[in-house]
């Protein structure tokens, strides 16, 4: 996995949720890594009670670093109407809100991953119902007056034994469409190898900022990547400033 020149890494989470690093030793590793902006992003439910100290350990963190941090949480889709795993009230300082696929949000609710492979071998599902299920969550979840970023779009479909290729470019479109409309980003993340230059192309084409991120929950890996320059190169692009 190789340095990067990109200078940015917009999704780094840190002990406040999985993580195994501190913020202040993933800021660290941010600046030896020579970036210039970082997104600090942990995973929230709706039952969540930290983040007024989550904000405010982000907050001392930018009084002693030259990276420019945001600060974000991370929060999984539910259901096709676009809720989101999270509280309803977010504290002053919650810059961004990462929409992740961590599980199935279909339209009768969120739907663990083995039990949805499960019916899918049965042939009681189909996978262009799945499909269909994961863009119309990501598309209703942006309409927000937060700004969103759509996570590692696709990344559950492997665990369902789909695969990302088969994913119905109308579709794709619309999504890009809607995110391009309500002024929303979408990142391509290296930790899950998501989404292609394929699913990110429409994205491209219609304007739609593009961050780049590891996805890391070490320190060790902040800024480093592979995939992600890959699908850059493919695209013919550069990430978009991660400033909300």
């Amino acid at each position: 996995m190789a340095s990067t020149p990109v200078h940015q890494d917009m999704q780094v989470h840190s002990t406040f949720s999985d993580g195994a690093d501190t913020v202040e030793a993933n800021v660290a590793a941010a600046e030896a890594a020579g970036l210039t902006e970082m997104t600090c992003v942990d995973h929230v439910r709706v039952g969540t009670d930290w983040l007024p100290e989550y904000v405010a350990e982000v907050q001392r963190a930018r009084t002693r670093t030259h990276v420019r941090l945001v600060c974000g949480i991370e929060a999984k889709l539910l259901d096709t109407t676009g809720r989101l795993d999270m509280p309803d009230e977010l504290p002053p300082g919650i810059e961004v809100i990462y929409a992740a696929d961590h599980q199935v949000a279909m339209d009768d609710g969120v739907n663990h991953p083995d039990d949805v492979r499960d019916r899918l071998a049965r042939g009681e599902l189909d996978g262009a119902e799945v499909f269909r299920c994961l863009i119309e969550s990501t598309r209703r979840t942006l309409d927000r007056p937060q700004p969103v970023v759509i996570a590692h779009l696709f990344s559950i479909v492997g665990k369902l034994g789909l695969d990302e290729s088969d994913a119905p470019l109308d579709q794709i479109e619309a999504l890009a469409d809607e995110t391009a409309r309500t002024g929303q980003r979408i990142e391509v993340n290296e930790r899950y190898k998501t989404p292609s230059a394929r699913t990110l192309r429409p994205f491209v084409d219609r304007g739609v900022p593009l961050l780049v991120s590891t996805d890391s929950h070490r320190a060790d890996t902040i800024g480093r990547y592979d995939h992600c320059l890959t699908v850059l190169r493919e695209l013919d692009a550069v990430p978009a400033y991660g400033g909300t």
